[in-house]
């Protein structure tokens, strides 16, 4: 290998990693001028980073816009304080999991999360209006509600972290676990209230959920898990009357 080339790859492994785990979103080309369709651009990202020992992909200020994005094993999306991750407002730039979509999914992955001081806004207003279109014209079969994703979907995942985030305007309900085993959710804020029931975090099948310091402000129930998830620890959760949070 020639000199050059050994130069050449030093300085491409300087550029994408700003240390031994943090890479920046901007160096896979996603943009962040809120206008840029940023869906494929980001999961060449997490996929590269999950395939190479994992790491963060590190947000800055500014407006990413997307559809779905999945998270894979070892990787942590890193949202500093004033990037947003805004979610397209056209319901074919989603997908899910058995027939449950978001803007953030994650299936069967371990050591994952979602951590930093920025936000996931779901524009949640344009969003329904644009389901409701497209089912007017026959081109969704589903109910509004059915068819509206949220901001997180994680099934069978094991170790997730979700911390000081702020989520934001989804169309329906918040975020959901099925299934996950370990998740870890800390000092976050939720505010939604564009449906009647939109819940913040609902918990089906999961074992060991811990839940700290959350502010709700939701206009359905804040909280939703039944006898299939256990070992379950809600600590200074408050809504937004200053009311502690516990279980529906």
């Amino acid at each position: 290998m020639t000199k050059i080339k050994i130069l050449t790859l030093a300085l491409l492994s300087t550029c994408l990693m700003l240390s031994a785990k943090d890479y920046k979103a901007s160096l896979f080309g996603v943009k962040s001028d809120g206008a840029t369709l940023n869906t494929r651009s980001i999961q060449t990202a997490i996929d590269y980073i999950s395939a190479n020992g994992g790491g963060r992909l590190v947000f800055y200020v500014g407006r990413y816009l997307t559809g779905t994005i999945q998270l894979k094993s070892n990787v942590t999306i890193q949202l500093e304080e004033g990037a947003i991750l805004v979610g397209t407002t056209s319901v074919y730039d989603y997908f899910g999991i058995d027939g449950v979509r978001a803007i953030i999914i994650a299936d069967n992955q371990e050591n994952t999360g979602i951590t930093g001081k920025g936000v996931i806004e779901g524009q949640g207003t344009a969003l329904v209006n644009n389901i409701k279109t497209q089912i007017q014209k026959g081109y969704i079969k589903e109910t509004p509600a059915q068819a509206s994703p949220m901001l997180v979907y994680m099934k069978d995942c094991n170790n997730v972290t979700i911390e000081q985030i702020n989520m934001w305007d989804a169309c329906g309900d918040i975020q959901s676990y099925k299934g996950c085993k370990k998740i870890n959710i800390n000092k976050i804020s939720i505010k939604s209230n564009l449906s009647a029931e939109s819940k913040g975090i609902l918990l089906s099948d999961c074992d060991g959920v811990t839940l700290v310091d959350i502010y709700f402000n939701t206009s359905g129930p804040e909280l939703i898990y039944d006898s299939t998830s256990k070992n379950v620890s809600v600590v200074n959760c408050r809504n937004e009357n200053g009311k502690a949070v516990r279980a529906k």
